[in-house]
């Protein structure tokens, strides 16, 4: 992996130019993508000029996306976590609540379904503890069209966040505490697209995220929604489900939405990250705060009353910012449908 990209880097520059945490203000003794994924791991005793560089990398892809070299930049770094075992406070409490509950945060919802069927709904860690009502809706949502869905009493995290911060032991260990649970379902749907990507690469049935069950499962002819008062959404691209699951994803979305009378579905300045993944919201909050204002800025000058983001977490670190209502499109989405 290393030699690949030591060998693959043309030293352009274009990775730093694109990477959203290299561009902030006030924080340039981040070091950038380059110089974490290529350049450092060539000399070991480099290493120690990184500071925290490696944990303020929020995962979101956009470097890979834009090399010339297609370079795997983002897994690099997250191996060079791994290998190194460079750790973070926020790392040893996802840990630590991996060990006493299996999820990364303590469960908190209960929720109701069917006890079997064909389609496995995912919650999420987050889904769970943070935006339940996208996990219920979706669920009687998709019921009422007629989909065989249920939740399964026991689950745990999927390993995503895990991955991220490096503990690759704790995502083996994850992975085969869910194959038992997840292995029964011929679908299984979820709303978080870092769970969707996730599960998609280790399990052996399909794995949806719910915009693309939506469209590709239940197909849009089947949608019926109500129409809504006039009103200008901001649709945010998280970084996991464009560049991991596929761009589809949000054309999926924006076809969606624009069936529904009343929304008009308004474009941002650029398609940002939010700031929220790769565990920074909780080793670097104020890094990943100052990152969604930029979003939330970004939405208010473009006109809109309110942010949809197809991703819990996205949701999460958005609302911190206070300014203007953010809501997971899930949720919204099950709040109009008339399938209820």
């Amino acid at each position: 992996m290393m030699s690949r990209i030591e060998d693959g880097c043309i030293k352009c520059g274009t990775c730093q130019n694109a990477c959203p945490v290299f561009r902030i203000e006030n924080y340039p003794y981040f070091q950038g993508p380059r110089r974490i994924a290529v350049e450092a791991p060539r000399f070991s005793r480099e290493l120690t000029s990184l500071s925290d560089s490696p944990h303020m990398c929020t995962s979101c892809a956009l470097c890979e996306s834009v090399c010339p070299s297609r370079l795997p930049i983002t897994e690099a770094v997250l191996k060079m976590r791994t290998h190194y075992g460079i750790e973070s406070e926020g790392g040893r409490r996802m840990i630590s609540n991996i060990n006493q509950y299996g999820r990364t945060i303590a469960p908190t919802s209960k929720f109701t379904s069917p006890v079997s069927g064909s389609t496995l709904f995912f919650p999420g860690c987050i889904g769970d503890a943070r935006v339940p009502s996208a996990v219920q809706g979706a669920v009687d949502m998709l019921i009422a069209l007629g989909d065989q869905v249920y939740i399964p009493n026991e689950w745990y995290c999927c390993g995503s966040p895990l991955e991220k911060i490096g503990a690759k032991s704790e995502v083996d260990r994850l992975q085969e505490m869910n194959s038992a649970i997840l292995g029964t379902a011929e679908r299984i749907v979820t709303a978080c697209p870092g769970c969707t990507f996730q599960l998609q690469k280790n399990s052996n049935v399909d794995v949806l995220h719910v915009l693309e069950h939506l469209f590709e499962v239940i197909t849009p002819s089947r949608l019926r929604w109500r129409s809504t008062n006039p009103i200008n959404v901001a649709l945010h691209s998280p970084c996991h489900l464009v560049r991991s699951v596929g761009p589809h994803t949000m054309d999926y979305a924006r076809e969606i939405l624009g069936s529904i009378a009343g929304v008009r579905v308004i474009d941002m300045d650029d398609e940002g990250c939010c700031g929220g993944g790769g565990g920074v919201t909780s080793t670097f909050p104020e890094m990943a705060l100052k990152m969604a204002r930029l979003r939330v800025e970004s939405a208010i000058r473009a006109g809109a009353h309110m942010i949809l983001a197809p991703c819990p977490f996205c949701v999460v670190n958005l609302r911190r910012v206070g300014d203007l209502e953010v809501k997971d499109l899930t949720a919204f989405l099950t709040e109009l449908s008339l399938c209820r």
